[in-house]
């Protein structure tokens, strides 16, 4: 978009194989004469032209000293302050409506949303978003502890997971990570730790050992799980939730970038499964491919978008691939099923299984209905 404006350009999924120094100097020199911030893959990092900074900085004039300081950088790159931007600029909504209507030409009817910094605010801005029609999927809303305190019976929206999000360079004192998994047992909550790392995996593990766990507790990701780490998952009867579209989106720099020796570990599916783990699929939105017909054919070939082939060892059959994006949205391990009594969230293909196992491909989504209300029809 090289159009000049006033509203935000926003980008996503930002890597450094695509530019070693992406700042605001080169956004200042290179984008278009409009506010604009870019995000990290990771989702950690997001980087701001002089117009975007400008913009930020001017928001958040209300703020405590410590927050405008987190969101001043004379090169534009802003770590951990997804929340705070998150804060300044809903004001300029996204088009959910948009995006809702394409998820439900996949035949999306349900979503987890998995940010961890949810909160009761966010809680009533998705209710509204179903109450006006402009979400037609049913949301089951993860995030912070104080979540537990949202109540009140919104159709098509349930309280989820206590979610924490783990950083290497960060990671919490642990008795506060082992605190935070016992109140919400307490509360009835189970906990889902994001982690993509193999220290992330062995200080939660550690945690959820101290802490106990409860059914439907679960990892996040799980990106890397060296063989010694899957008998731990088994013991402590934890479930895994991961992205296996990001071996086609991904794959490509983790070949490149990851030493060889810990290539057979990323994003595995078949060794879990295989060792009784609960496992379950998700794409990651908005920071992975929200098709999750795509990432059914990244589980079953685990090719990368270049054709090389990454942990081949670890693909799953088209069946399997596609009963990992079955699950209840409160119990993802847990397949759905066609029966009496059950709510109608179904989608409708337009050719039998036995022809589609060899084109797992969004294109065949016919039309798809939500408690028996048809949201999508290709006609």
């Amino acid at each position: 978009n090289n159009q000049p404006g006033t509203h935000w350009l926003r980008g996503i999924g930002f890597h450094e194989s695509t530019h070693p120094k992406l700042d605001r100097q080169w956004l200042d020199e290179n984008g278009p004469n409009r506010p604009i911030r870019i995000q990290h893959r990771s989702g950690r990092l997001w980087i701001l032209n002089s117009q975007g900074l400008a913009l930020i900085q001017y928001a958040a004039s209300s703020l405590s000293h410590h927050e405008r300081v987190r969101l001043s950088s004379d090169d534009g790159r802003l770590y951990d302050v997804d929340e705070l931007l998150g804060s300044l600029t809903r004001r300029q909504p996204p088009p959910i409506d948009v995006a809702s209507r394409n998820l439900a030409a996949f035949g999306i009817t349900g979503i987890n949303d998995m940010t961890p910094s949810n909160d009761e605010s966010t809680w009533q801005w998705f209710a509204e978003l179903q109450s006006t029609g402009s979400l037609l999927q049913k949301v089951r809303l993860s995030g912070r502890p104080e979540l537990t305190e949202c109540k009140n019976v919104v159709d098509r929206l349930t309280l989820g997971e206590t979610k924490v999000h783990l950083h290497d360079s960060s990671l919490p004192d642990f008795p506060e990570l082992v605190d935070t998994i016992e109140n919400s047992h307490r509360a009835n909550r189970t906990v889902a730790v994001h982690c993509v790392t193999e220290t992330e995996l062995v200080f939660t593990l550690s945690a959820f050992r101290s802490a106990g766990t409860i059914s439907g507790d679960r990892i996040e990701h799980a990106s890397v799980v060296p063989p010694a780490l899957i008998e731990q998952l088994r013991e402590l009867e934890l479930g895994v939730v991961t992205q296996p579209n990001f071996i086609f989106e991904r794959g490509d720099s983790y070949l490149r970038d990851i030493p060889a020796t810990e290539h057979p570990f990323l994003y595995r599916c078949r060794s879990l499964m295989e060792a009784d783990i609960p496992v379950a699929f998700g794409t990651d939105l908005p920071f992975g491919d929200p098709d999750p017909w795509r990432a059914m054919n990244a589980a079953t070939d685990r090719q990368t978008s270049s054709g090389d082939c990454l942990g081949k060892s670890e693909y799953v059959t088209p069946d399997i691939a596609l009963n990992s994006f079955l699950g209840k949205l409160s119990l993802p391990f847990e397949n759905r099923s066609i029966t009496a009594g059950e709510p109608a969230d179904c989608c409708l293909l337009d050719a039998p299984w036995a022809v589609l196992k060899s084109d797992l491909n969004s294109k065949h989504v016919r039309m798809t209905t939500r408690d028996g209300e048809v949201i999508y029809d290709r006609d």
